[in-house]
């Protein structure tokens, strides 16, 4: 589905938008229905991963992770993280079945085709900017500021499964692989670019970028500084989406770091605060 038509004052992505791009009843209503989604297949996962645990003879080892998630066993963690991935990858398949009535524009010019060098080019350098302003800016900070920032409740969480082979295995793929997909799909491909047909590249990018650090802040992922540091981050992801016009650069930018910072909480704990 290629678009020609164009809006008079729109910013230029993918090409320019149609005036009929991202019509602001509709776009707030797709937004409700995603949230609505995703929480009802999360509860419903949740749930099902819950009554696998207990008969499975673990329903100590949920009374121990609801009192503190940072106290989730491997069995725990991949059940609960197994129940998210299948929400996220409901809320992936909308996103993308719907974003082309929504935008006009076809998945091919929203970004979803194949990489090439050029694009992998611009992956790479999205993930070195994200080591960079997150992981080196972090060390920056600590070594300033001891206390400034606490240890992550994924870094807790990955003490529990550092002895265990497939629990080390699935958190790598679910940080990795699993997460850059679904994220970047919400955060880049339809936040920012909602927010961007309206405002512009950098109102944009600030959004989404705000958006995707308060997330891993209010999860407890992130204490206020280093979500503050991933909400920069979250703005070199948005450059990389909009400067290589692909949406899989992104996502191998996101995954390329969170294979670093999962490999330095596997080799080196003490760099990670582990």
């Amino acid at each position: 589905m290629e678009n020609d038509s164009v809006s008079q004052s729109s910013p230029s992505w993918p090409t320019r938008w149609a005036s009929d791009s991202f019509p602001i009843g509709w776009t707030v209503g797709f937004a409700l229905l995603l949230t609505g989604i995703f929480f009802v297949a999360l509860f419903v996962a949740a749930g099902i991963a819950a009554l696998w645990l207990y008969t499975h003879h673990h329903a100590g080892d949920i009374v121990a992770a609801a009192r503190n998630q940072a106290h989730a066993s491997a069995s725990v963690f991949i059940a609960l993280s197994t129940a998210q991935v299948i929400a996220e990858a409901i809320l992936v398949v909308v996103i993308v079945a719907l974003m082309p009535h929504l935008t006009k524009f076809s998945l091919r010019e929203l970004g979803f085709r194949v990489p090439t060098l050029h694009t992998l080019g611009w992956a790479l350098l999205g993930a070195v900017g994200m080591v960079l302003v997150a992981d080196v800016g972090s060390s920056i900070i600590q070594s300033l500021h001891p206390h400034a920032i606490h240890q992550q409740l994924v870094e807790k969480i990955f003490e529990n499964l550092r002895n265990q082979r497939g629990g080390v295995l699935f958190f790598f793929l679910f940080a990795s692989v699993f997460q850059p997909i679904a994220e970047e799909t919400v955060f880049r491909v339809f936040i920012f670019n909602v927010v961007q047909r309206y405002g512009g590249f950098w109102t944009g990018a600030v959004v989404s970028g705000v958006l995707f650090g308060a997330l891993h802040t209010l999860t407890g992922n992130a204490d206020v500084v280093s979500g503050a540091l991933l909400a920069l981050g979250g703005m070199i992801l948005c450059w990389v989406y909009y400067r290589s016009r692909n949406a899989y650069a992104s996502m191998i930018s996101h995954g390329l770091f969170n294979a670093l910072s999962t490999a330095v909480l596997l080799f080196f704990p003490k760099i990670a605060g582990g």
